[in-house]
């Protein structure tokens, strides 16, 4: 007896074992808890600052071209050295910008992709320059074709360029969430094996307690009491472990605020979608960039699919199940309409995690409004494929449209005709008159153009008073006689200028494709050289190449009267 009495302070000392090992596991389940949330806000900060950095560099870029633009389309000279200032202004701003996200660029990665972006401004700063002072010495058609020849696909590489660091710098901190989360879930492990551990030892102390029992019902007292100081620590541990997590759940709370926070400073909210249940969720963010409210929608795949504008919804659709078949990341820009009719642009981005078969489990991503930079590139593509006066596609626009229509006309074996158009008698009006008065003809005449063809069809404007049509599905020589005779036949009317009527006609020369001609060089030649055709004859009227040979050049030239029904089948509408 006095044997196992004296064995009840190793029973205790192996209970306070236990105990200080669940306090070390709270205290370390606390402190790394802490330390995580340390590390997300400060990884957080430190990934919005870059990307911050990248989108001011990309809109001072913008903005400094748009001033540059400016000054060189400018007439009025006090509004033009507004300009001026403004763009000289710009500099100092983007140089102090990209200083400081060098000084972000910690990895060796970053920093060449940084000094590249230096480099690629570095050849782009001195030519705009350049092309500023050329306007302002008073030489703007020349500074024009330097802006959009030559700085504007250097514009393109520094904006491809601040595109592919911003890539990176979303990767590296998708990169180093992953690890913090990683880092995370070892801990859980390590805590859960101690925990399991302690358990353990508990499970063989009760074994050992209920042991003895069976030998000594005083000893059995003993342990009851025992037992019951133990319980009551333990209960004390509990409360204890409570309020601890309790601090740390109002914690989290408060971060999960702060990132909610930072997500809607920097456009972008983020969420996950648990494959195997189907489960989608979506920070506060995805609900205000949607237009819905958490309290009454619910995050979810068929909520998401019915917010994407109903011409992209095919594509989104197609996009996710690619991307979950193969091993390539998720990323789609697409439209999102919101309940009250309005119309966002969005970029959705996510990385997909698959088990070891390589079946996809969950996709994390990120969902981010890019509306503004959309509509600002949408606004420099019209302004460097369209003419400024008349609006219509001007020469390299027109050269797409020409190459993929030959693309096509190849593919489904049509026809397609090619008519260069040139006006008579608009130079001695553009003399005689002034520049506005030729520019209000030269307006109307691409009206009256855009007017006498099909919706499909494409009218262009390559310079000064030449005008060029693309008719597809155009493969009879008569048909386009009849076309080119409306057309002539809308220039009949005189054009009012500055209540002054005046007359312009309308010499045309038109290639077949493929009979004239099977590229797309050779059909400009060969129409070119029928327009020429149809001036020497005498002007207003339209010449095939096949009609060019200068035996039959004159006595088959066509002159504007119609011959009966024509443009039958083409949805063509009269003068």
């Amino acid at each position: 007896m006095s044997v196992d009495r004296l064995r009840v302070p190793g029973i205790t000392s192996v209970f306070a074992l236990v105990l200080l090992l669940v306090a070390a596991i709270a205290v370390f389940s606390w402190w790394r808890v802490q330390h995580l949330q340390q590390d997300i806000q400060t990884l957080t900060e430190e990934h919005i600052q870059k990307v911050d950095h990248v989108h001011r560099m990309r809109s001072l870029v913008r903005e400094r071209v748009l001033r540059a633009s400016l000054v060189v389309s400018a007439e009025d000279t006090a509004l033009q050295e507004r300009y001026y200032r403004e763009f000289r202004e710009l500099a100092p701003r983007f140089v102090e910008t990209l200083t400081a996200a060098e000084s972000q660029a910690e990895r060796p990665a970053d920093r060449q992709r940084m000094q590249e972006l230096r480099e690629l401004t570095s050849v782009g700063a001195p030519l705009l320059e350049d092309i500023v002072d050329i306007a302002l010495v008073g030489d703007r058609n020349e500074a024009l074709g330097m802006l959009y020849a030559d700085l504007m696909p250097i514009q393109e590489e520094v904006l491809g360029q601040m595109e592919r660091i911003l890539e990176a710098f979303h990767r590296d901190n998708a990169r180093a969430i992953e690890a913090m989360a990683q880092r995370h879930e070892q801990s859980q492990q390590w805590m859960l094996g101690a925990t399991a551990l302690a358990a353990v030892l508990i499970i063989l102390l009760a074994a050992w307690v209920r042991y003895r029992l069976r030998r000594n019902h005083q000893a059995l007292q003993d342990e009851l009491r025992e037992r019951m100081r133990v319980e009551a620590r333990l209960r004390e541990t509990q409360g204890g472990l409570e309020a601890a997590v309790a601090r740390r759940t109002a914690a989290l709370e408060e971060t999960t605020a702060r990132l909610e926070e930072a997500q809607r400073s920097a456009g972008a909210g983020f969420w996950d979608w648990d494959i195997r249940n189907g489960q989608l969720n979506w920070s506060a963010h995805v609900f205000e960039l949607f237009g819905l409210d958490p309290r009454v929608d619910e995050a979810g795949f068929e909520s998401y699919i019915h917010a994407v504008h109903p011409d992209d919804r095919t594509r989104v659709r197609r996009t996710i199940n690619q991307a979950l078949a193969s091993e390539a990341v998720y990323r789609v820009d697409h439209r999102v309409v919101r309940p009250d009719g309005g119309v966002r642009h969005v970029r959705v981005e996510g990385e997909i995690a698959r088990d070891d078969a390589g079946r996809p489990l969950q996709v994390l991503g990120m969902v981010r409004d890019i509306t503004l930079e959309k509509a600002s590139e949408e606004r420099l593509w019209h302004q460097a494929h369209h003419d400024s006066l008349t609006g219509l596609a001007n020469r390299s626009l027109f050269q797409e449209h020409l190459r993929q229509a030959l693309r096509r006309a190849q593919r489904h074996e049509r026809g397609l005709a090619l008519v260069v158009c040139d006006l008579d008698g608009f130079k001695p009006i553009n003399d005689r008159l002034g520049h506005d008065a030729g520019d209000v003809v030269l307006v109307t005449v691409a009206g009256r153009l855009r007017e006498g063809v099909r919706e499909c069809d494409v009218v262009a404007r390559m310079g000064g008073d030449e005008f060029v049509i693309l008719l597809e599905n155009m493969d009879d020589p008569d048909a386009l006689l009849g076309v080119g005779l409306k057309l002539i036949e809308r220039f009949a009317e005189p054009i009012e200028v500055n209540r002054e009527a005046v007359q312009v006609g309308l010499s045309m020369g038109a290639a077949l494709y493929p009979h004239d001609s099977a590229d797309a060089e050779g059909l400009m030649l060969q129409a070119d050289r029928a327009m020429y055709a149809a001036k020497e004859a005498g002007g207003g009227g339209i010449v095939l190449y096949e009609q060019v040979d200068a035996s039959r050049a004159s006595r088959s030239h066509t002159r504007h009267r119609r011959r009966g029904p024509l443009g039958c089948g083409l949805g063509l509408e009269g003068p």
